[in-house]
């Protein structure tokens, strides 16, 4: 009975950990290029609250240049 539930235990910490390792969120190569491409030209990125109406808000990324409208 201990062998079960110790095998039990291993499963169960390895799938958290599986969860976990999938859920965590990606160093983004990318983004890091793009932020650098991007400050080269005169460009800076900001964040702005969007507030979807149901109490939910989410924080989306907008690249602004000086002289650019």
């Amino acid at each position: 009975m201990g062998k079960i539930v110790l095998f039990l235990g291993l499963v169960t910490s390895a799938a958290i950990f599986a969860i976990a390792l999938i859920g965590a969120p990606a160093g983004g190569s990318v983004a890091a290029r793009e932020a650098a491409a991007v400050s080269a030209i005169g460009c800076h990125a900001e964040d702005i609250a969007v507030d979807e109406g149901y109490g939910v808000s989410r924080k989306i990324s907008h690249t602004v240049c000086s002289g650019a409208e």
